[in-house]
């Protein structure tokens, strides 16, 4: 314990809580956006104990343990939260088939779509998405043999090069302070 008193007493306090920095438990690190995440776990969880009896006293500890830390962190919003999350919905309005949302009691939760970590000032995504180049039989056809081959030749419905160019980017979930 002594070694673990001068550990913390070494630590310089800051204003934030920054995202992947050891939480002094091994192991654990901060997340980096922590209210929206335990927001959308505890109202799962809520949902998913419905489908328990509600005689179960399981169900009744556990309903009343997730609603007691649900009102924690819906009471504790950190500065510019409301603020962050219209600029967020106002992103998701403007492309909605972009995005894929979930509905649930807690509000709306957009899955982001995955993004690797690429330069794009030299992108090969924008030349090749990894799709197999699909053979065509070479040769004059007739209308009713080129029919069949018509839709794989036009691509992906959905295909916008704007998407492929520009990766989306969310701002960064504003950060719990000192004081909140």
């Amino acid at each position: 314990m002594r070694a673990a008193s001068r550990l913390f007493a070494a630590v310089k306090p800051g204003q934030f809580l920054e995202a992947g920095t050891p939480t002094g438990l091994t192991g654990l690190a901060t997340h980096p956006s922590p209210r929206s995440t335990l927001l959308h776990h505890y109202h799962s969880t809520l949902t998913k104990l419905q489908q328990i009896p509600e005689s179960s006293v399981y169900r009744q500890s556990t309903e009343a343990l997730t609603r007691h830390r649900l009102k924690i962190i819906e009471e504790s919003k950190p500065k510019g939260w409301d603020a962050w999350q219209e600029k967020i919905l106002s992103q998701v309005a403007d492309d909605p088939e972009h995005f894929h949302t979930i509905r649930s009691d807690g509000g709306i939760a957009v899955k982001l779509p995955k993004v690797t970590n690429v330069d794009y000032g030299q992108s090969r995504k924008a030349e090749w998405d990894g799709e197999v180049a699909q053979s065509f039989p070479e040769g004059i056809k007739s209308q009713k043999e080129r029919s069949k081959h018509i839709k794989a030749m036009k691509g992906d419905v959905d295909y916008k090069p704007e998407r492929t160019f520009s990766p989306t980017a969310f701002a960064p979930e504003p950060q719990y302070t000192i004081e909140a």
